[in-house]
């Protein structure tokens, strides 16, 4: 059920008429009626108080956990200025969105975990993916034609060329668990 069909009640209070005229404004500035900017402050009052999410009875609605990610989890934060257009350009680069930027640096930072943003693990994926087939192409080039023929310089090069590509391989592999490991437990020890 949306917030907008579920049966609401009023709350009422009288004011004398430049303190409605101050607050109509203030709900104006906002793009809001002055009956939603009084809605918001009533719930920003309840949530200070931790009671916001609880039915009249003092009863969780169904469905709400104490533990589950919801309403109760939002925040709003007031940046100092010019760091909205900071954050805006370090997401822009990133490919993301400013506020999954931030809700990504605040994770990170109070789990003390290294999570990368989606598009850049995808990019280490990749290339994990792409240093396996140079070294499934530098072992078939690496092979002598028969059994035979003895080792040469060069295949030796191939070689250590091949092993230091499978232990790239292996450490963006490595980062890409620890990433996720990272992501879904929020465990600190997480950092590539």
């Amino acid at each position: 059920m949306t917030k907008s069909s579920r049966p609401s009640r009023v709350i009422g209070t009288r004011v004398p008429p430049e303190t409605r005229a101050h607050f109509v404004a203030l709900a104006a500035r906002h793009h809001l009626s002055a009956s939603s900017l009084l809605a918001k402050m009533v719930d920003e009052v309840l949530k200070t108080h931790g009671e916001s999410w609880l039915d009249p009875r003092g009863q969780r609605p169904a469905g709400e956990s104490e533990n589950r990610p919801g309403a109760v989890d939002r925040i709003t934060l007031r940046l100092r200025r010019g760091d909205r257009a900071l954050a805006a350009g370090r997401a822009r680069v990133r490919g993301m969105k400013t506020a999954s930027y931030l809700a990504l640096l605040i994770h990170n930072h109070v789990r003390d975990a290294a999570v990368l943003p989606p598009n850049e693990l995808d990019q280490i994926k990749a290339t994990s993916a792409q240093l396996a087939a140079l070294g499934r192409q530098l072992r078939m080039f690496g092979m002598p034609n028969t059994l035979s023929q003895p080792a040469s310089d060069l295949s030796e090069t191939i070689a250590r060329v091949r092993r230091e590509v499978e232990a790239a391989r292996e450490a963006t592999a490595a980062i890409v668990r620890r990433n996720l490991v990272s992501w879904e437990t929020g465990a600190g020890s997480a950092r590539a």
